[in-house]
């Protein structure tokens, strides 16, 4: 029996949403969570599992037809879905009357945790969240029969606000696969049994390497995963980058530095600058010196001014800036800590006085 595990696919969501590319990142969403439906087609999946956060938000009709009409196309795919923390259930919400496909099941029994794939002797075990939060330690209440079934387990949380449960006692219950949701990177948490797939596209610049799917088998005799395996689907990754300047590198060099990088991991990514070294001080690095053609989601400047301090003390005899650098160069070896102190401290008093005289 072949599954398909995804989870929070926050479908209606634009990440970034400050940044030119955020509509493009709301049809990146879309258009992967369309490839994992091709994907159940070509692996022939007999389950597609997904476990919360398929929306970002309560889903409008429009919506939930969109991935219905999905849903349509592997007729031969039993899907079943719970709803998550940001696509809670509420009283008002328009999927409880919505008449999904015949191969779709949505958890909205708030006391019948299972439904039964009957030509294949599944059981899968779910709830959906009805708020925005849920202490209550439901994972751990539920329990498979010992039986000839297999039994797959559909859950949403694992912090303290979001369904809390203890993982050894999980470990125990006679689930051949539990299906993990809320985290968005993919984490195994039971050897070949438990896994957070992960947000199969990522959302934010912390949801940093490979996003995508699990993709297993179970075994119909012995009830256990013989195969289970990650795959990628992701087309954008938020990616560090971290350039090494010196005192002489002018902004036009900077820019060469990144972009260079930008096009050997490719363009369509989203990235993080680092910048290290030292710098002339006059030069201030942001995100307008370059192209939006590339994304930058953040600029962190670690770099160091670069300043002649023997100049610099001869011109302020008198002042603060001179008595700064007299001090912090009266030892004649600097550690690494007392060099950055000193150029960083020197950076700062002449800003400061700049100011003042403007």
């Amino acid at each position: 029996m072949k599954f398909i595990h995804v989870s929070d696919i926050h479908i209606g969501m634009s990440p970034d949403p400050t940044m030119f590319w955020s509509e493009d990142r709301a049809n990146d969403i879309k258009e992967t969570f369309s490839n994992v439906i091709t994907k159940c087609k070509d692996e022939e999946a007999d389950l597609l599992l997904i476990s919360g956060d398929l929306f970002n938000h309560q889903p409008v009709t429009s919506e939930l037809e969109y991935v219905n009409n999905l849903f349509k196309t592997i007729p031969d795919t039993q899907v079943a879905i719970i709803a998550g923390s940001s696509d809670h259930i509420k009283q008002s919400s328009p999927i409880l009357n919505f008449n999904f496909a015949d191969n779709v099941y949505y958890f909205f029994d708030k006391t019948d945790f299972t439904f039964k794939v009957l030509r294949k002797s599944v059981v899968i075990h779910g709830f959906s969240y009805y708020s925005l939060e849920d202490t209550s330690p439901i994972i751990n209440s539920i329990h498979p029969e010992d039986d000839k079934s297999i039994h797959i387990l559909l859950a949403y949380g694992g912090d303290s606000n979001h369904c809390p449960f203890d993982l050894n006692e999980l470990e125990k219950e006679n689930f051949s696969y539990i299906a993990l949701g809320s985290n968005h990177n993919h984490e195994e948490v039971i050897e070949n049994r438990a896994y957070y797939a992960g947000s199969p596209e990522p959302l934010s610049a912390n949801d940093v390497g490979e996003h995508g799917i699990i993709i297993g088998e179970i075994n119909d005799t012995t009830k256990r995963v013989q195969s289970l395996r990650f795959e990628k689907m992701a087309r954008v990754s938020y990616l560090p980058i971290t350039i090494k300047i010196n005192g002489s590198s002018s902004e036009e060099d900077i820019v060469e530095f990144v972009v260079r990088d930008v096009l050997k991991l490719g363009t369509q990514n989203i990235f993080k600058i680092k910048i290290t070294g030292l710098r002339n001080p006059d030069l201030e690095i942001t995100r307008e010196m370059f192209s939006q053609k590339i994304r930058i989601s953040d600029i962190i400047d670690n770099s160091t001014p670069k300043y002649d301090f023997v100049k610099l003390s001869m011109e302020h005899p008198q002042d603060m800036i001179g008595a700064f650098i007299r001090k912090m160069t009266s030892n004649s070896e600097l550690t690494e800590i007392e060099k950055r102190a000193l150029y960083l401290g020197t950076h700062a008093l002449i800003k400061t006085i700049d100011k003042s005289e403007n």
